[in-house]
């Protein structure tokens, strides 16, 4: 690998003069270019070629030219590799380019630059008719025998005569007219192929799209991938017209895109698209897969018999198609599948618009079809073997071009030539005994590794106007220096690096980046502009408008006899218990739909039933039992076993609170669980190392308790009322520590006379760090940490645990920066008529458009308002039995159909913030009694909005053998963030407001709301 070396290239000047004759000079031809060495400078003033030492006819190619001939400029060239790598374009005086291929043996490359050579090449042209050829074979037989270069150099022959010879073909054929026109029309009748196809049936929603995207997986993915692929291994594929390079692919691939789309068209319409897609691909997937095989066997097979040129386009079709076979299954599947889905879309709009009183029916549409269209549709094209035949007719007209369009018996002659020269190259071609070390090629091989344009330019200068030369090649005279130790020379480099152009790379780099940069803005820029109409921030917006986008999801089978008891997991997950003495855990988010695991007692240490509480942690990792006589059982539901169970003494009565700590309290000793029994007295258990504390919260009987309070700020408290009126909130400070809240007005201090002796219910909210205490007619929005009464309300009389309070996403007050809200809503089932009623408080119009909720609030603050400037807005609806409030600032439920359905379910009457107690409290049913038929029990779901908009769902059963009769619903609770599960009967009505992902977020500020906002459509 030592070839470009001073020592070595001097040597070879001589040699080369020895050959030629001495004084042999040229100069530059007059469009190369200027070299980057310093010994050009005195090239440019070296003679012309000298004719006297080279006759007419006669010219030489040698990579001594890169010097002109010259050894003072071989002398004074500091970095003889730099000169070879700067002047690599560098043209002889017959304008001849100096490829390294052409004047190196045994090169080695680094990132595309010529890195060592382990040969200089000199070649001799000359004509038949010339002596020059006699008089080479002289000089070599001269400069073998020459005493004082035997010490120097071995020859090989070692005589200097070269004996042996063959004749060898530089040929290039350029495309005709006829193969221009021919090719044109292959093409076209692709084009009219697909455009045929696309139009025979309504499988895809946009036509222009889906041909963009087809371009882009064969033309801008298969093709240039296989370019990228073929150059990295160094692999030429200059024989082939470039014209000819996406023929076989674009087939192949237009053909398993049409096979594709005709399986997704014989699905049926009404399953969804994935179910859809998922049928198609099992249909044509294995013949996609077997016609690639047999198209790339083909392709192998052709390349192995063939001449080298179609040789070279069977590598480049075998690995496009490859490439294309992986981008359809993957891009092209995902595009059709958006555009199956915006077709669904369209057709739900079309029938739409086809089912209203207004429309017409176009009768020319159902008008048959005619002409060359109809005779297209009605046309069956079978597309199994499409594909192969125009490959193997493609691969035909290739042999036939560079057969020179010969009859057929003449291009089977020469195929069977060229396997017979295969067959006896080895015994044509023997290399001699004793051989140079290295020495691995023959000169035919060698040969074949020119560069197609050196071919080129050899047919230009020696026939002028032709595309084919016959030349007799004689094998090489090896000149070897003595001392060479050529089977130790080590490669600097290796073999992976390189193929990584890193040169390339650096140039590349930075456009890659930006043209990335700049379509990544660019689609950004285009799906803003595309989904401009998006929601606000908060869902009102949406509720206002449209309503919510409502679905009903039946869990099923799980139980025999009603179900009593629903809790949920924001993850969604379900737990249920029937009067059959099941408990059965639902899991929503299973691959496949919702998924049931049915608990049963593993032995009598989990004594189950009768149930008096279930509990389960936000991650839907865990469910507690607590039975009325043994232990508290623990449940690990990704395992589906008994974890644990621990004996606590509730004396055979209900919990105050049955919970597990939020998860951010759980980072020491996992999950805990929080028991507040009636009597006073709270337990803590960690689930995962079994202990268990208890504390003392107050020593009267326990009436109501929160199930805890807790934000990102605000460590978990819990709230609890005693039958004597007295307030506690206890929390956890290293040990559990209870406090009485000592609850007063913002108007006077701490009364006894303003606080109820009897609290029914405490309600916990969240996000907002507070609490709702009802007090007979009296609702009271109280903060936990200063024990003021915020805003005290004034509503009706309502039955037990149906009073629920919730309000719009939490912000940030601009002035104080305590808590504020767009609307605060106060709902509840009135006691004597069972009616649903919701009373609204939102800011009075011109007035800010939040509520500030602060605690400690000056009257004479004027930008900052609070509950002073309200509007209070009440509706309500009847007949209506399960509900439960959402994240959306909505109620969901289900409700009885009425008979005779009254046109005003809703109505809004506004009252001031100052409205009698009395009224409210006696106030009594009004309006005209709506009849429900017992006969006809119909059932609906519906939702309503926070400033009373409506909208009703049909309440979609799923048939079943097994399903009971339903007079009334059975327990609500709230799934997630905007779902609810309702029992119904032996049945639970899961209502999927929405987009439901079953993600436990809360929004407990600004700051939090923008990070995990997350973009809604309209539907």
């Amino acid at each position: 690998m030592g070839a470009l070396t001073p020592v070595v290239v001097e040597e070879a000047l001589k040699v080369q003069e020895a050959l030629l004759g001495s004084g042999v000079f040229c100069t530059e031809a007059p469009n190369s270019r200027d070299s980057r060495s310093k010994a050009n400078d005195l090239l440019s003033q070296a003679p012309v070629l000298n004719a006297s030492v080279l006759p007419l006819g006669v010219f030489f190619h040698s990579p001594l030219l890169y010097w002109n001939c010259s050894l003072s400029a071989i002398q004074q060239d500091n970095d003889l590799l730099k000169t070879v790598n700067a002047n690599a374009m560098r043209v002889s005086p017959l304008n001849m380019t100096l490829y390294w291929s052409s004047v190196f043996a045994g090169k080695l490359f680094s990132h595309h630059r010529l890195a060592a050579a382990d040969a200089l090449v000199i070649s001799l042209f000359y004509d038949t008719k010339s002596k020059m050829g006699e008089l080479w074979d002289e000089r070599a037989t001269a400069l073998a025998s020459d005493v004082n270069l035997c010490g120097k150099y071995d020859i090989y022959p070692p005589d200097g005569r070269v004996r042996r010879s063959t004749f060898y073909e530089f040929f290039f054929q350029p495309m005709s007219n006829t193969d221009y026109l021919v090719l044109t029309a292959c093409y076209a009748l692709t084009t009219f192929y697909l455009y045929t196809q696309l139009n025979r049936g309504g499988t895809v929603r946009s036509r222009t799209g889906l041909v963009m995207a087809i371009i882009t997986q064969v033309l801008a993915a298969s093709i240039m991938s296989s370019f990228t692929i073929l150059a990295c291994l160094k692999y030429p594929v200059t024989h082939i017209p470039r014209e000819v390079f996406p023929f076989v692919v674009i087939v192949i691939g237009v053909e398993n895109i049409v096979r594709l789309m005709n399986a997704i068209k014989d699905t049926p319409p009404e399953q969804s698209t994935n179910i859809r897609i998922a049928t198609a691909v099992g249909e044509v997937g294995f013949l996609s897969s077997v016609a690639v095989v047999t198209d790339i066997a083909i392709l192998t097979f052709v390349g192995h018999v063939s001449v080298p040129a179609v040789t070279e386009f069977c590598w480049f079709a075998g690995i496009a198609l490859v490439l294309d076979f992986i981008l359809h299954f993957s891009y092209f599947l995902a595009v059709l599948s958006v555009d199956i889905q915006r077709l669904e879309l369209q057709d739900i709009l079309e029938k739409e618009a086809l089912s209203s009183p207004d429309s017409k029916w176009d009768r020319r549409a159902a008008s048959p079809k005619s002409g060359l269209k109809g005779f297209v549709k009605k046309t069956p094209v079978s597309t199994r073997i499409a594909g192969s035949a125009i490959m193997i007719c493609a691969l035909i007209a290739l042999n036939m071009h560079f057969f020179e369009n010969e009859t057929p018996w003449r291009t089977v002659k020469a195929f069977r030539e060229s396997l017979q020269a295969r067959k006896h190259f080895t015994e044509t071609y023997a290399l001699p005994t004793s051989m140079p070390l290295n020495q691995a090629r023959t000169p035919i091989s060698w040969l074949k590794l020119q560069d197609q344009l050196t071919g080129k330019e050899l047919i230009r200068i020696l026939k002028p106007g032709g595309h084919r030369l016959i030349a007799k090649v004689y094998d090489p005279l090896f000149v070897v220096l003595k001392g060479s130790n050529r089977l130790k020379a080590k490669k600097s480099f290796s073999d992976f690096i390189n193929f990584l152009d890193l040169d390339a790379l650096k140039d590349h780099l930075m456009p890659f980046i930006l043209t990335v940069v700049a379509a990544a803005a660019g689609v950004t820029l285009l799906m803003n502009h595309l989904l401009s109409k998006e929601l606000p921030d908060d869902m009102d917006g949406l509720v206002a408008e449209e309503g919510p986008l409502l679905t009903t999801q039946t869990l099923h089978e799980g139980h025999y006899l009603d179900v009593v008891m629903v809790v949920a997991s924001p993850k969604g997950v379900v737990a249920s218990v029937g009067l059959d003495r099941r408990i059965v855990v639902w899991n929503l988010r299973g691959k496949w739909g919702p998924t049931k695991d049915i608990i049963s007692p593993a032995c009598f240490e989990h004594l189950l039933w009768p149930v008096m509480g279930l509990a389960l942690d936000n991650l839907g990792q865990w469910l507690a039992i607590v039975p009325k006589a043994g232990r508290v059982s623990l449940w690990q539901i990704k395992e589906s076993t008994f974890y644990r169970s621990f004996s606590l003494d509730l004396h055979g009565e209900t919990p105050s609170a049955f919970f597990f700590a939020p998860r951010q309290e759980d980072l020491a000793c996992g999950p805990r669980l929080i028991v507040v029994r009636q009597n006073g007295w709270l337990s803590e258990v960690c689930v995962l190392t079994g202990q268990m504390y208890h504390h003392r919260i107050c020593d009267g009987i326990i009436v109501s308790s929160s199930h805890g309070v807790s934000t990102h700020k605000l460590s978990l408290r819990i709230v609890t009322a005693c039958r004597q009126g007295r307030l506690f909130v206890t929390s956890r400070q290293g040990e559990w520590f209870t406090e009485q809240l000592y609850v007063q007005t913002l108007a006077e201090s701490c009364t006894k006379g303003n606080i109820s002796p009897e609290p029914c219910t405490i309600i916990p909210l969240h996000v907002l760090g507070m609490v709702v205490s009802s007090r007979e007619c009296n609702v009271d929005l109280v903060d936990l940490l200063s024990g003021i009464i915020v805003k005290s309300f004034q509503i009706g009389q309502f039955k037990a645990s149906t009073l629920r309070a919730f309000h719009a996403k939490r912000r940030t007050c601009l002035y104080c920066g305590c808590p504020s809200v767009e609307s605060f809503s106060i709902a509840y089932t009135e006691r004597e008529s069972g009616m649903f009623i919701m009373h609204t408080f939102a800011p009075t119009k011109g007035r800010s458009k939040y509520i500030c909720l602060r605690a400690e609030r000056d009257r004479r603050e004027k930008k900052c308002t609070g509950f002073e400037q309200i509007e209070e807005t009440m509706h309500w609806m009847e007949n209506v039995e399960g509900w439960e409030p959402t994240s959306l600032n909505l109620v969901a439920g289900i409700r009885r159909i009425e008979s005779h359905l009254d046109s005003e379910n809703s109505d809004d009457h506004a009252y001031s913030s100052g409205i009698e107690k009395s009224s409210l409290c006696q106030r009594r049913k009004r309006g005209r009694s709506l009849v429900v038929s017992e006969e006809e029990d119909e059932w609906e779901a519906w939702t309503m909005s926070f400033d009373g908009v409506i909208s009703r769902y049909p309440l979609a059963d799923i048939p079943s053998d097994k399903a009971l009769l339903v007079s009334h619903t059975g327990p609500v609770t709230r799934v997630g963030q905007r779902s609810i599960a309702v029992g119904f009967g032996n049945a639970i009505k899961v209502l999927l407001v929405g987009n439901e992902r079953y993600d436990d977020e809360d929004d407990y500020d600004d700051i939090a709301a923008a990070s995990h906002r997350r973009r809604f459509h309209r539907r």
